[in-house]
């Protein structure tokens, strides 16, 4: 296949597209089995992907599913003056337990996920800390309800014509795969080894089985095993991060007041649309919230008016353009590219990772 670039990204050409979705289906494929799928060089296929991870454009990641650990979730809107924006979300994404941050409207929002560790974690910083800021107007924290769309690197599927469907089924042969009902989780627990083994893996979800053993103090089978487990009880999921670049798109948050009857068949209609990569349902008077990706203005009119106008129960909508993104899911954000992943505890073990740690640049905001 030829270099050209790629309709959906200025950055990405064909076969950097075509090597980008074959890591969202199977995020641990090895380059021989992605090549052998493609049909390119196992070497161009490797150089190719460590250009994509090295320029900040493409990671893959291990998180953990809060059910599966008893934590809550919370998506948090806070309302502040522009010119403190950055400070406050610089200190937010320097929390462990916050997954994601995104600046809208002009830095007159933020908008970030919190996933405290008890019920009553994270208190202190929606009632107590965030208030207190000199910036913030308004804080309004909604409890995440049900997910409809989010967890699965495929859940953006922008550019799910990449790959025949032959292809992209020979590659869902290679994923780690999940137990009943996609590995959905109970209440559990994990041990020292899991954490460490997630740990490593959040920083690179590619890391290889010997490497992850050596990290760990084990042995590449016993690693093997424990990740296969991790992925199959539903604890942990490998997730593909994709710079803004990448993607040649820009995010959209959405946030709905629908009437609660049918709550469930507008989240499902929106899960099912490739550009909604994240719907939830949420409390608070706008209870259900998801992101949007569209190339310009005229495309979110099309999906306001063709796919939001037909559907049922939809009282009141309101749209939020980004300005930036801080942190996505796992990974910081340095402008338009993802930033090198830093060395961390733990993010799911509050004894070997404190939540409320801030980088020193980022103190005087919260």
């Amino acid at each position: 296949m030829g270099a050209t670039t790629s309709p959906e990204s200025s950055i990405l050409d064909g076969l950097d597209t075509r090597i980008a979705r074959a890591i969202q289906l199977s995020p641990r494929a090895s380059f021989h089995e992605i090549a052998d799928v493609l049909g390119v060089a196992e070497q161009t296929i490797a150089r190719r992907y460590r250009r994509l991870r090295r320029d900040g454009l493409l990671r893959v990641t291990m998180a953990t599913d809060p059910r599966a650990l008893g934590n809550s979730t919370w998506v948090v809107r806070v309302r502040c003056r522009p010119e403190g924006a950055d400070g406050i979300a610089g200190a937010l994404a320097a929390r462990d337990d916050v997954s994601w941050v995104s600046i809208y409207e002009a830095g007159w929002e933020i908008v970030f996920n919190l996933r405290a560790a008890d019920p009553h974690g994270g208190m202190e910083l929606l009632t107590r800390t965030l208030p207190k800021a000199a910036p913030v107007l308004d804080v309004r924290p909604a409890a995440v309800l049900h997910t409809f769309v989010g967890g699965a690197p495929t859940d953006w599927e922008g550019w799910h014509d990449a790959l025949t469907q032959t292809e992209a089924n020979s590659l869902a042969e290679t994923r780690i795969p999940s137990g009943p009902d996609g590995g959905r989780p109970s209440s559990t627990t994990i041990d020292r080894t899991d954490r460490a083994i997630i740990d490593v893996l959040t920083r690179d979800g590619r890391t290889s089985y010997t490497d992850l053993a050596r990290a760990v103090g084990s042995t590449p089978g016993k690693v093997t095993r424990r990740v296969e487990h991790l992925v199959w009880s539903g604890i942990a999921y490998f997730d593909v991060d994709l710079a803004t670049a990448a993607l040649g798109r820009d995010a959209i948050a959405i946030w709905l007041t629908v009437h609660p009857r049918h709550l469930t068949a507008t989240g499902e209609a929106l899960a099912a649309h490739p550009a909604v990569p994240f719907a939830v349902a949420v409390t608070g008077a706008a209870n259900l919230t998801a992101s949007v990706m569209v190339h310009d203005t005229d495309e979110l009119y099309s999906f306001v008016t063709d796919v939001l106008g037909p559907l049922d129960g939809i009282t009141s909508y309101e749209l939020l353009p980004l300005l930036s993104r801080v942190k996505n899911a796992g990974s910081l954000v340095s402008g338009d590219r993802l930033a090198p992943p830093r060395v961390s505890a733990s993010q799911i073990s509050p004894s070997q990772s404190s939540p409320k740690r801030r980088s020193a640049s980022s103190r005087s905001a919260l």
